[in-house]
């Protein structure tokens, strides 16, 4: 499994034109993060349980291949601030709505707006949910949508990035 950089992850998601393709690359990487992050919990760098028993748990067919069980666990061992759990929970969760729909809201939807002021990530940081805010509430004369779909991305791609250095093991 490879590892990504910062660069590497702001760059997959900044090439998303779409939110359901940003939001499926998002929980793609969200997952590899978790798988990563996982066998540190389990072991103190023992190669025969990490070849018997961990890797058969994280194998595409294993159980903890669902970044929605594998967070609950992570989760249930206090090994993740609730704060954490519940940002990349919400990221799974638009992104499997995002999944299930015919006509998927935009960057700047009320839907998406919605979803951006629940994530801990992005309002936790006051100058850019300040940005925001001020973009999302201004008269767009002064503001292109292109511009503000640019901040969008951007404050995604962030919350992102933060998510992926907690669960540096």
């Amino acid at each position: 499994m490879t590892v990504l950089t910062e660069d590497d992850v702001l760059e997959q998601l900044n090439a998303q034109e779409t939110l359901p393709a940003f939001m499926a690359a998002a929980n793609a990487i969200l997952l590899q993060a978790i798988k990563r992050f996982l066998p540190s919990l389990f072991v103190n760098n023992d190669e025969e349980i990490v070849e018997y028993a961990v890797k058969p748990l994280l194998a595409q067919s294993g159980p903890l291949d669902d970044l929605d069980v594998a967070l609950r666990l992570i989760y249930a061992l206090g090994k993740m601030d609730k704060w954490l759990y519940a940002d990349i929970t919400h990221f799974s969760q638009f992104h499997q709505f995002l999944s299930g729909q015919d006509n998927a809201p935009g960057f700047t939807d009320e839907l998406t707006w919605d979803f951006i002021c629940n994530v801990n990530a992005i309002t936790d940081n006051t100058p850019m949910y300040d940005a925001l805010k001020g973009m999302k509430f201004a008269d767009f004369a002064l503001y292109s949508e292109s511009r503000f779909i640019g901040i969008i991305k951007t404050a995604l791609a962030l919350a992102v990035t933060a998510i992926l250095k907690e669960l540096t093991p």
